[in-house]
């Protein structure tokens, strides 16, 4: 393995006598920046991305009109930092296993293979999931069963304190089949309503676990960020204001937007709107006619796991 040099060796000194003080500082930085190309290759080697230290293991029951479904699970979870933001990923590798009931009723509807997705909301106590499945062959498992491999993310909770990553059920399964000669053959999704239910989690929760110790962080507020969009109807002589509130790692903001009409820097109404489940919020300001520049500056209040945020934009009567 190659290992970074020391740099050029300084020279003895007493050879120095007499040099500039440029001299001085330009061997002084070239030692620095061989000392720091070291610090580089040995962090690179101290700290792996996303190193799976942390595991947990569950079996669901889902129920289906054909019968229930028996998946068990094994999930491989990046390390979790002292800290984090709400609904903050870690990355996660996880394997799933159809028992072979499971297994034969897929294939007597006609499938070959399949994949498709998990996704569950976090909340105050429970992670959430973000998986992805790649095209898996039914029946490539001991005994008839199934071994499908799933990554993505195992997401932090959205209450503001200490915090234990506990998987509960499962919340929207889509898989999707494929037949022998590669078209599609059909869906099924876990919840439908007036159909079959979510995956239960067999023993109610299961605690993400490093060793024998349960895997915990301190969850902060997320950032958000809120765009805002100003338009103006002459014929009507109405303003519009858009805003559109979006979280740095992906929690719905919930809560209400505060829009100011400005023209110039006089304050000429203030209103407010709900967000809606898109994290928009809109208000019109009527008879808007004299000429001039005006602005809406919108302010996101924030909720119990977001932070606040703002955004401005103008527009010119004429």
């Amino acid at each position: 393995m190659h290992r970074a040099g020391p740099g050029n060796v300084p020279p003895d000194l007493e050879s120095l006598e007499g040099n500039t003080d440029m001299t001085v500082r330009s061997m002084h930085l070239k030692l620095i920046g061989a000392a720091g190309a070291a610090a580089l290759v040995i962090g690179a080697l101290a700290s792996p991305a996303l190193a799976a230290t942390s595991t947990a293991s569950a079996t669901y029951t889902c129920s289906t009109p054909l019968g229930d479904a028996h998946p068990s699970a094994t999930y491989d979870v990046a390390s979790a930092p002292t800290k984090m933001a709400a609904g903050q990923p870690l990355g996660t590798t996880a394997t799933f296993t159809l028992d072979p009931g499971t297994t034969a009723l897929a294939a007597s509807l006609g499938w070959t293979k399949f994949n498709g997705t998990i996704k569950t909301s976090p909340s105050a106590s429970r992670a959430g999931l973000s998986l992805k499945f790649p095209k898996t062959t039914l029946g490539n498992g001991a005994g008839g069963s199934t071994v499908a491999n799933a990554t993505g993310s195992t997401i932090a909770g959205t209450k503001v304190g200490p915090f234990t990553f506990v998987l509960g059920d499962l919340g929207d399964v889509v898989l999707t089949g494929y037949a022998a000669d590669g078209s599609k053959v059909g869906s099924v999704e876990f919840p439908t309503a007036g159909s079959f239910g979510r995956c239960i989690n067999d023993v109610g929760t299961t605690t993400l676990m490093s060793g024998a110790t349960a895997v915990t962080t301190e969850i902060v507020k997320d950032s958000t960020k809120t765009k805002v969009t100003a338009a103006y109807s002459a014929k009507k002589d109405v303003a519009k204001g858009t805003a559109k509130v979006v979280s740095r790692f992906g929690l719905k903001p919930t809560g209400k937007v505060s829009f100011t009409l400005k023209k110039g820097t006089k304050k000429i109404a203030t209103k407010a709107a709900k967000l809606n489940k898109k994290g928009v919020a809109r208000v019109l300001f009527k008879g808007v006619k004299k000429s001039g520049k005006y602005s809406i500056t919108a302010k996101y209040a924030g909720n119990s796991s977001l932070k606040r945020s703002s955004g401005r934009d103008t527009f010119t009567v004429k």
